[in-house]
């Protein structure tokens, strides 16, 4: 995908090229402060001639950290929607100068890109948390029903199971709270740094499972393209609209099931009084355990 660029390459980009890019100037960010034990605010990149630039006026522009943009960023994304994002305006938000961002971003797709790899960065942080603490879901998911591996299945793949579901379900969580998420990696592809590593992992829990190598190919792309596509899913539902306007359409559509032919569509009718329970979550926990489930059984041959 083309992204705009304060100045044209001489060649185009390729997506490993980006992602060379990306990857070297994160390794950098992250270096720089490890390396350097001031306060956040010390570390940002000075402007020429002092730690604040002068816009049109003489109007004094504060230099920004990673950290400080993609926090905005984030803000701006679930407050607005990506369409509204720009860097100006962002740069405006943060009353600095846009050169503050391009100098860790190309242009927005980037910045987009970015911003999604850090919270893909925080769902694998939360996993690694949830599990050391003993816990099998993240918050937003206690209050569902655990995963029960069968009495069939071995020790080591149970372990694996749970491990996954939790995994997953952080993932999942970062994607209710930030609606724009899933679109994004569906758009962005696998070359980020936290987005390749979240296969990995996926595909080390596997490694822990009695399935053949083709098996355990297929059930990783299962499983991270379930997470993506129903999150995309889910997020499409029009969250910046009234959410009592958003469910009288949806009551207005059940009823109008209702009065459709039972005789015609006798599961319709015998599913319809399942929509009083029906939730975003729900349903996301429901589809997971129904591809564990079948993972699990194709362990037992």
């Amino acid at each position: 995908m083309t992204q705009p660029t304060p100045r044209r390459p001489s060649r185009p980009r390729t997506p490993e090229d980006r992602a060379a890019m990306r990857e070297e100037r994160l390794r950098s960010i992250r270096e720089n402060g490890q390396r350097d034990d001031r306060s956040p605010d010390a570390r940002r990149r000075p402007a020429p001639g002092g730690g604040r630039g002068r816009g049109r006026g003489g109007r004094a522009r504060t230099t920004l950290s990673l950290e400080a943009i993609l926090e905005a960023a984030i803000s701006t994304l679930d407050r607005e929607g990506a369409e509204k994002l720009t860097l100006r305006g962002l740069a405006a938000e943060l009353q600095s100068g846009a050169a503050s961002l391009y100098w860790y971003a190309s242009g927005k797709e980037e910045l987009l890109a970015l911003a999604s790899n850090e919270l893909l960065g925080r769902a694998l942080a939360e996993d690694e948390h949830l599990q050391r603490l003993g816990h099998n879901a993240p918050s937003g998911f206690s209050e569902h029903e655990p995963l029960s591996p069968d009495a069939r299945t071995s020790a080591e793949s149970a372990h694996a199971l749970v491990n996954l579901r939790r995994m997953v379900l952080c993932l999942m969580e970062q994607m209710l709270e930030h609606r724009w998420l899933a679109h994004q990696l569906l758009k962005s592809g696998p070359d980020q740094e936290n987005s390749l590593m979240f296969w990995e992992k996926i595909g080390q829990q596997l490694m822990h499972m009695e399935l053949t190598l083709s098996e355990r190919f297929h059930a990783s792309l299962a499983l991270v393209n379930y997470a993506s596509g129903m999150g995309a899913e889910v997020s499409q539902r029009d969250v910046y609209e009234d959410q009592e306007v958003e469910k009288e359409l949806f009551d207005e559509q059940v009823a109008e099931w209702s009065h459709s032919d039972p005789a015609r569509y006798p599961f319709v009718h015998s599913v319809l009084g399942e929509f009083r329970h029906h939730d975003d979550r729900s349903e996301l926990v429901a589809g997971l355990d129904l591809l564990l489930l079948g993972l699990e059984r194709q362990t037992w041959s």
